[in-house]
């Protein structure tokens, strides 16, 4: 007989998640996503749990809806397949009825074996992501812009001119296209809407002609910025204007006297990587990135 499938109950949060991650190198995780799902940072009915007929614990996952029509889960931890199958069911269907349609698990090499229960659901590997960190310096001379290029500070909903930027930058991109297929323009633009505290955006403009956006959030680490997202609109693509935006991107954060600007990036764009590697960044992890696609949402059915 298969265990009973719920959301935790409060009282359930810790040893739920201690299940999850307390056998993983992310054990460190426990305390920072038991505090953001008692806060209200993340929706505590996206932690599932798994009851037998003693009304023991008896497996978890958890699963998260983002903006813009994405979701991420964690593998379920559970002594069975068939436990483990009932959880990714539950949760998938969860994250379908809050209108996501594209869910993304992401991996070390060591941990591709906790795939497994999400692989015989649909999720399939997409790429690797590369981890960059540059560490900064207030005494570094960094190097003066070769193009009159003004960056323009915004916020959403956006202006007209940032909005198209961003979704022309995702045209052609080389960072997991496949994230962005089934959804809508609107949805794209929601995904980078959070107005988390340390969330920066910025269009990249030179004499009124419009060539990208530079985006900032903050580090998951003290003292380290992230750079969420840096796009070229396809047109001057290779014209060295990359580089001009990254040496913002450094400047900016250096500014902002943190220690370290890190990035990731989907390890088949190659001269994205070339680039960073040239403006010293610096390799510190790997993840496999498995996808799920769910075109129609189960919000969106009639």
């Amino acid at each position: 007989m298969l265990p009973t499938i719920s959301p935790a109950s409060p009282d359930e949060l810790l040893p739920a998640l201690q299940m999850i991650f307390g056998g993983r190198a992310g054990s460190n995780r426990i305390e920072p996503y038991r505090a953001a799902l008692t806060n209200g940072d993340r929706d505590p009915q996206g932690l599932f749990v798994a009851r037998d007929d003693a009304g023991q614990l008896c497996g978890a996952m958890l699963a998260q809806p983002l903006q813009g029509a994405l979701g991420v889960v964690w593998p379920p931890r559970a002594p069975s397949a068939e436990i483990e199958d009932a959880l990714v069911l539950a949760a998938t269907d969860w994250l379908r009825a809050q209108g996501v349609k594209v869910c993304q698990v992401f991996a070390t090499a060591e941990e591709l074996p906790d795939l497994a229960p999400l692989v015989r659901h649909g999720f399939q590997r997409i790429t690797e992501l590369i981890f960059l960190r540059r560490q900064l310096s207030p005494e570094e001379v960094l190097p003066e812009p070769i193009h009159p290029i003004i960056f323009v500070p915004e916020s959403p909903p956006f202006s007209p001119e940032f909005r198209n930027a961003l979704l022309a930058t995702h045209e052609r991109s080389l960072d997991c296209p496949e994230l962005n297929g089934e959804r809508t323009a609107e949805e794209l633009l929601a995904g980078f809407s959070d107005w988390t505290t340390g969330n920066e955006w910025f269009l990249a403009v030179d004499r009124d002609v419009v060539l990208g956006v530079v985006l900032f959030a903050s580090g998951t680490e003290p003292d380290v910025l992230e750079l969420s997202y840096l796009g070229v609109v396809p047109l001057f693509r290779q014209c060295g204007y990359g580089g001009e935006l990254l040496d913002f991107a450094i400047a900016a954060a250096t500014l902002s006297r943190v220690n370290g600007l890190v990035v990731t990036v989907d390890a088949r764009n190659e001269p994205g990587l070339r680039l960073y590697c040239k403006r010293g960044f610096v390799e510190t992890a790997r993840n496999e990135v498995f996808l799920a696609h769910w075109p129609t949402s189960v919000a969106s059915e009639p």
